[in-house]
Parts: C-alpha cells; sequence; structure tokens
C-alpha cells in the first residue's frame, strides 16, 4: 500500500477529532489516485503510519464507506471502491440540477468581492492550465464552484452538494489528465462568470447545468474506453 507518511506528516494530527483526520487524509489520498480503486487498506499499515490504535482506524474506515470511498468486505478486509458507470450515470445528473440551482440563486447575491475571488480562482485555472499542472487545476476549478455555491444562500443546498462534490471530484481528478478537458472548461467558466457579473441568474443556472452534464458524457465515454479491450 501507498506510504502516506508525507501526507501526514503535512497535515499534522491536531486536537481536531481523530477520526475525521484520519479519513480526511485517506479521502485526499483516494480521490489524487495514490489510493486506486481495489486496492486493500491494511489496517495494521495504516496503524503504524497514523501512530494510533485500531479503533481510530476502523472508525475512519466506516466514515469512508458512508461516503462512498471504500467497500468493508466482511471476512476479507477495507477496499477502495472501483468507479462504476453506475456511480458516475447516478450523481452527475443530480449535481448538475443542484449546483445548477445554486448558481441561480447565486447570480443575484454574489458581491463585488465574490466576483472578485471568482476572477482569481479563473486566473488560476488559466495559469495552472499552461504548465500544465493538472492537480492545481482541479484546486481552482474546485475554488471557483465553492465561492458561488456558498454565496447562494441556502444552507440545505450547501449542504447536499458538499458530498456530491466531493465524489464528483474523485470521479473527475482522472479526466484532468487530457488537456482537451481543461481548454473547453475554461471557456465554459469564463461565459459562467460572464453570467455572474450580469447578474443573468436564468443563464448562469443553464449553463452550470450543461457543463457538469457535459462533464457526465465526457466521463461516460472515458470509463467504456478503459473497459474497451
Amino acid at each position: 500500500m501507498v506510504n502516506l507518511t508525507g501526507r501526514i506528516a503535512q497535515a499534522g494530527l491536531k486536537q481536531s477529532p481523530l477520526v475525521e483526520q484520519i479519513s480526511n487524509i485517506l479521502s485526499e489520498a483516494i480521490i489524487e489516485g495514490d489510493l486506486e480503486g481495489g486496492l486493500q487498506l491494511i489496517e495494521a499499515q495504516l496503524q503504524d503510519q497514523f501512530g494510533v490504535s485500531k479503533s481510530p482506524i476502523r472508525e475512519a474506515f466506516r466514515v469512508l464507506e458512508k461516503s462512498g470511498f471504500v467497500e468493508i468486505v466482511p471476512r476479507r478486509g477495507t477496499f477502495v471502491r472501483k468507479i462504476s458507470e453506475k456511480d458516475v450515470n447516478e450523481s452527475f445528473p443530480i449535481r448538475a440540477h443542484l449546483e445548477g440551482l445554486a448558481a441561480g440563486l447565486a447570480a443575484a447575491r454574489l458581491s463585488s468581492q465574490d466576483i472578485k475571488y471568482l476572477e482569481k480562482a479563473l486566473s488560476s485555472m488559466e495559469k495552472a492550465s499552461r504548465k500544465p499542472d493538472h492537480q492545481k487545476y482541479l484546486k481552482h476549478h474546485v475554488e471557483f464552484h465553492n465561492i458561488f455555491i456558498e454565496a447562494s444562500g441556502n444552507d440545505s443546498l450547501i449542504d447536499m452538494l458538499k458530498r456530491l462534490r466531493t465524489q464528483n471530484l474523485w470521479y473527475m481528478s482522472s479526466l484532468y489528465h487530457f488537456n482537451t478537458v481543461i481548454l473547453s472548461t475554461l471557456e465554459v467558466h469564463r461565459e459562467i462568470l460572464d453570467y455572474f457579473i450580469t447578474k443573468d441568474s436564468s443563464g448562469a443556472e443553464h449553463l452550470v447545468k450543461k457543463h457538469i452534464l457535459d462533464a457526465l458524457d465526457k466521463f461516460a465515454r472515458h470509463l467504456q474506453s478503459q473497459r474497451s479491450p
């Protein structure tokens, strides 16, 4: 299994809930591809790396199972889940409608400071695309979306999108190995920002929804290509 010592040292285990910290480190490693689908998470190895007992590791596994990152198989162990077409086909349309709604609500509420944050995030996406640095691009892409989701002002909507976006981030991370995907999403985000600047709620809602459904189409084709002999 991948050595997580570097991630653990960077995070620094603090006084905040230990299980939460462990599950966050493991979920980040899964999202970024360090822990690949199908890999068994060895409890004893993780105890050594984190310097903890069995209990917080097992609790972290349960948190990750609830979030959809791992599968706990009785008498066999805990395994990183493999992304399936069913996962993608079920979650992306839900996120598309909810995040489109968030964009529509945010368009009328975004402050001038929010617009500056969006512009900064988009500028950072453009810089990352030129290197290209896929991880940084994805980081600022997430930041761009989080800004307008938070600005929607709907706490229930924000909470529902939090889990969906975490899962979708895992799904999307493999897509950003392709520069054509980066270039196409950059243009879409420029258009989304224009709708926010002009406070066009319907335009923002429609384009964000379309953007996510287009990502679903790309991801489905990517999974099919991986399955083809």
